[in-house]
């Protein structure tokens, strides 16, 4: 049975191999096995005498205590590792969603989870923000109303780049009627100030369930690692149809993660700094541009959204972009919505950024 098209992805994977600049990138410049070594002061050569079997089957008893330590209220038995956000993602909506199930899922969002909830038979209701991110919490309520089972977010946003201000208010409408909260944290730990986390779902409702992942936060999005936290009940469940797709994952990626994640706050310092630079630049782009403007400037994880001043669609100013300059970036509209803004990535490294930038200047002031 075949689901929608992934639009995103559908997007970045038919124009990948003709790609100068890749602008749609959403993870901070990769670590290498040497960076990281530097970063956690480890020797990695010891990964050669690792047996290459299969590995924990939730995954290793050192790797969960250290995703614990990511969260303020949580114990290994609240914790099960995936391949990939990606795949944490489906597990808890294909275990959570029965068929006339109503899920409210707050938008603009990562598509998988609205898509895989369609495809599983839910009733699902797509609640966008308004023109400026905020949030209508009265709206939002009359949406959700009695019959809701499962409310989804991802904070920090995606494409928005920002945390979500009203989370006790959410919070507070799910557990009124008893309603899971799935929130999709993937970009947890990089806002741009002193205090880097986010709270986490998990750790502030009960029925809070929170997936993670090493590829954004972490920069190690090559060991295909993530992991689901909820409360032991629920991920007791979750790891009932777990067994259908991953026996375990990579017992390689385990070790890797339990080295980066021990380490984790090495690491964000790391990521948060390239950030930070790599949004100086962007802000001044955009300033000095006459035609463009952040939708609401960003204050988590690594990409934003643009708005542009031009009576044009978001996939046809983007393509336009993209045939004329290589600059790849991504459309409002797989995000499915019409408004005039693209999404940006900006924490690859700097002087990429900046050649790519150039010649996105050059372009938009013959088009302007």
């Amino acid at each position: 049975m075949l689901i929608d098209n992934f639009k995103l992805e559908n997007w970045i994977n038919s124009r990948e191999n003709q790609t100068k600049y890749d602008l749609s990138m959403t993870c901070p410049k990769a670590l290498t096995l040497n960076e990281l070594s530097q970063i956690c002061d480890c020797d990695f050569s010891k990964i050669k005498d690792i047996p290459l079997n299969y590995g924990s089957l939730h995954g290793s008893k050192e790797l969960k205590q250290a995703i614990c330590g990511l969260y303020d209220n949580q114990q290994p038995e609240n914790i099960t590792v995936t391949l990939g956000g990606i795949g944490a993602n489906r597990l808890v909506i294909e275990t959570l969603i029965n068929k006339g199930d109503k899920i409210v899922c707050i938008c603009p969002t990562y598509q998988q989870v609205y898509t895989l909830a369609k495809f599983y038979g839910a009733n699902v209701k797509l609640f966008f923000l308004e023109k400026d991110f905020s949030l209508d919490i009265e709206k939002f309520e009359q949406v959700v109303g009695q019959d809701t089972k499962l409310i989804c977010i991802t904070n920090p946003g995606n494409p928005t780049g920002l945390c979500i201000k009203e989370i006790d208010k959410i919070i507070d409408i799910a557990n009124s009627i008893g309603a899971y909260i799935f929130c999709d944290e993937v970009y947890r730990g990089l806002k741009h100030s002193e205090n880097s986390y986010s709270n986490s779902i998990s750790d502030i409702y009960e029925k809070g369930i929170t997936t993670g992942s090493m590829s954004k936060t972490y920069s190690l999005a090559g060991i295909r690692l993530g992991w689901i936290c909820a409360n032991k009940n629920i991920i007791e469940k979750i790891n009932l149809n777990r067994e259908y797709d991953t026996i375990s994952i990579s017992i390689l990626d385990d070790f890797v993660a339990t080295v980066a994640l021990n380490n984790h706050k090495k690491i964000i310092q790391r990521n948060l700094k390239i950030i930070q630079e790599n949004k100086a630049i962007l802000d001044i782009f955009i300033s000095n541009s006459k035609c463009l403007s952040w939708v609401k400037e960003p204050n988590a994880g690594t990409i934003g959204a643009v708005k542009y001043n031009l009576e044009k669609s978001s996939d046809d100013f983007c393509q336009s972009i993209f045939e004329n300059t290589g600059i790849l970036l991504i459309p409002a509209s797989v995000f499915d919505t019409e408004e005039h803004y693209f999404r940006i990535g900006y924490a690859m490294d700097k002087e990429y950024l900046n050649n790519a930038l150039n010649i996105f200047e050059e372009y938009l002031k013959r088009i302007f």
